[in-house]
């Protein structure tokens, strides 16, 4: 039996060398099979006078009666928020798309010939994909010298976001750690970085896991500088990526 044994032993050996060793099993990506809707905030057009109509369309959110969309803001240079949104969303979805999710878009343009949509259609279109997360990306338009980044999480409305509280605060909180860990630098003007808000029509209206992360201040040079760059759009998806990153590795 021992003759047998060292036998065996020398063929698995011999095995080993001419095959190489068992390859170890790579860990799933947290974000593997994940359905993440990006929201890429504003429209190029929402500012076109041809889609006036549209944008004067207005519903209650639960707290109070909000438009359709806005314009958003811009940096000193010209760069509107709208293309900003749009191109850290197509960065980060190429990234998610990478590591094994599933994402969509909640506009498929940045284009001053298109419009919307509404903010409640947005958050419809979460709700009706069934998504595991939504993202509402965004920037800021505050006084110059404020900077940094800050997350807008659901406040408690009731016969609206009940179902949407704590998932969408856990969220928020895991964005805003996933981010500052991976080097986003953290706003210096909202506390914790945690916005909690009753009236914003797309939290409002969502029931699944929904934040809005606010990059930093288009009004401040500093942050401006880098949303003005490739370099610097690509930064906020993989910072994004991070927060995204820790809320599913804790699900």
């Amino acid at each position: 039996m021992r003759v047998v044994g060292i036998a065996a032993a020398l063929a698995a050996s011999a095995a080993l060398l001419l095959h190489g060793a068992p390859a170890q099993a790579q860990p799933e990506s947290p974000l593997e099979g994940r359905l993440i809707l990006l929201d890429p905030g504003h429209q190029l057009g929402n500012a076109n006078p041809r889609f006036a109509k549209q944008m004067a369309q207005t519903k209650w959110n639960g707290t109070t009666v909000k438009g359709c969309n806005t314009t958003g803001t811009a940096t000193a240079n010209g760069l509107p928020e709208a293309t900003f949104n749009w191109r850290v969303a197509k960065q980060l979805k190429g990234m998610l798309e990478a590591a094994g999710a599933r994402v969509e878009l909640t506009r498929k343009t940045n284009s001053r010939e298109a419009w919307g949509p509404c903010v409640w259609d947005r958050a419809g279109h979460a709700n009706r994909i069934g998504a595991d997360a939504m993202v509402s990306i965004h920037a800021d338009g505050s006084s110059s010298g404020n900077r940094g980044f800050f997350v807008l999480a659901p406040g408690l409305v009731k016969g609206w976001t009940e179902d949407v509280v704590r998932p969408g605060r856990r969220l928020a909180r895991a964005m805003i750690s996933g981010m500052a860990d991976a080097g986003a630098p953290r706003s210096n003007y909202i506390r914790d970085q945690l916005m909690v808000s009753t009236n914003t029509t797309g939290l409002n209206f969502s029931d699944v896991p929904t934040v809005t992360v606010e990059l930093g201040n288009m009004r401040d040079r500093v942050d401006a500088r880098r949303m003005e760059s490739a370099a610097g759009q690509r930064q906020y998806a993989q910072w994004l990526l991070a927060g995204l990153e820790r809320y599913f590795s804790r699900s």
